[in-house]
């Protein structure tokens, strides 16, 4: 039940601001394509040598398969990109301490933000990033995260966070479709200078979000499963405790009708 009234307030915001962050992320992507003889740090791909990978879980179980599902999607993409130097930065306790016990490198580790927290902590995590991202301690970051379809369905999901991906060229053309014409004012470097801290940061916080609708619907689900069991084991008990007590009355009165008989006879 309380797991329920979690998954409703957090579920609106995932669902509601899923839009926003889609359209945010192509346009973002669009200016990255269109960015021709210009250069931002966020948008210039390099050789990947080293990449963090963002993994975030919770930090208590009895939640079902959740955080095994994202544990196990982290360590296929750790063995997929096995050339490279992969550091972990875990966000939850559950997956910090199954990684760390599996050998990967938890390079830091971040509790869950839930409440007021939300907001400073994962400015704090942005830009932590961010500086990783400049300094090259990273040449590539990853957000792995469960992305929430509805209480019974939340698909274990990997986003390359930084550098921004352009475009390819399908998406082009459906983006030309729509509108084949784009007018920029100031610029795109100016555009791309104030939209690039706001867009990782939503980003970053509607992954948390999805994580967070995924996790309190598969505790949900996993807790009314273990009540379902719980309910027939106790009445399995019941059944098999008036069996024994129906046979043991039985027995009884059997015992008293031989004696009343024994001493008729």
């Amino acid at each position: 039940m309380v797991s329920a009234v979690k998954l409703n307030r957090v579920r609106a915001q995932a669902e509601n601001s899923r839009p926003y962050v889609d359209n945010m992320k192509m346009i973002m992507r669009a200016l990255c394509s269109s960015m021709e003889g210009a250069e931002h740090p966020f948008f210039t791909g390099r050789e990947v040598a080293k990449i963090v990978l963002v993994v975030i879980t919770s930090d208590r179980g009895l939640c079902g398969t959740f955080n095994v599902n994202v544990i196990n999607e982290a360590r296929s993409f750790i063995e997929e990109h096995g050339e490279a130097d992969i550091s972990i930065i875990a966000v939850g306790r559950k997956g910090a301490d199954a990684l760390s016990y599996m050998g990967f490198n938890i390079e830091k580790f971040y509790p869950v933000p839930w409440g007021a927290d939300i907001e400073p902590e994962l400015k704090n995590i942005s830009t932590y990033l961010i500086e990783a991202f400049d300094l090259e301690r990273a040449d590539a970051i990853f957000l792995l995260y469960s992305r929430f379809v509805n209480v019974l369905k939340h698909d274990p999901t990997a986003v390359q966070y930084l550098p921004i991906p352009p475009l390819n060229e399908e998406e082009k053309r459906e983006l030309l479709k729509l509108s084949p014409d784009f007018i920029v004012e100031p610029s795109i470097e100016e555009l791309a200078q104030q939209l690039t801290p706001r867009y990782l940061e939503t980003q970053l916080y509607h992954s948390l979000v999805e994580s967070l609708a995924s996790e309190y619907a598969a505790r949900m689900v996993s807790m009314r499963n273990a009540n379902d069991n719980a309910q027939e084991v106790i009445d399995e008990l019941n059944l098999s405790y008036n069996k024994a007590r129906q046979a043991s009355i039985t027995k009884e009165l059997i015992d008293i009708i031989g004696g009343v008989e024994a001493l008729n006879g």
